[in-house]
């Protein structure tokens, strides 16, 4: 069981979306943080300019220009203060969202492994049931045959191993569920059956 949960927490698709989520909400807290900060703008570029004061109309002034441009907001209305919080809340929404989830599929790991134990035991225990369904059969057809026992001890015997084999069918189709659900629950990739 213990390795079979981890496995799930290990391996299912979901727990990595929100694993990637509450990483993205982590940072964005250090973008919200990043209003407290001063931004500094480079530029560059070449340009060219008719001027209109100029009697040349053919006069154009052509060169390079460059740049800085530094900015600090000392006081936003609190505007930073707010993206912060904001970005935290979102955060710690963001790991209880991956909590919930992990304690989820431990649930349904612990549900699945309780089903498949219990399936696999009345698998086993419907073979007994076969087993014992089969003798009683080979009894009462050796009792009919010696002239100690009736046809009707035959046909219920038949019957009993009718029903034997059947609910055995159904318990191995209850197995199968058991064990293809387990498998899913601890993320396990499921081989395609061949035709």
């Amino acid at each position: 069981m213990p390795g079979a949960i981890a496995q799930a927490l290990e391996k299912r698709p979901e727990l990595g979306a929100l694993r990637k989520q509450e990483q993205l909400q982590r940072e964005n807290i250090i973008v919200a943080k990043s209003g407290y900060k001063p931004t500094l703008q480079i530029f560059g570029g070449y340009g060219a300019q008719n001027s209109g004061f100029n009697e040349d109309m053919g006069w154009t002034l052509h060169g390079w220009e460059a740049g800085a441009q530094a900015s600090w907001d000392i006081f936003d209305g609190m505007l930073t203060h707010g993206k912060v919080i904001q970005a935290r809340a979102l955060h710690d929404k963001s790991k209880t969202d991956l909590d919930d989830t992990a304690r989820r599929i431990e649930l349904e790991v612990r549900t699945a492994y309780s089903t498949f134990i219990e399936a696999r035991e009345v698998l086993e225990s419907q073979e007994k049931v076969q087993e014992e369904a089969d003798e009683a059969l080979r009894l009462a057809r050796a009792r009919s045959d010696a002239g100690t026992g009736t046809q009707l001890d035959v046909l219920d015997a038949e019957t009993s191993l009718t029903q034997a084999r059947t609910t055995q069918v159904q318990a191995l189709h209850d197995y199968v569920v058991a064990r293809a659900r387990l498998e899913r629950a601890i993320g396990q990739d499921v081989v395609p059956v061949e035709k």
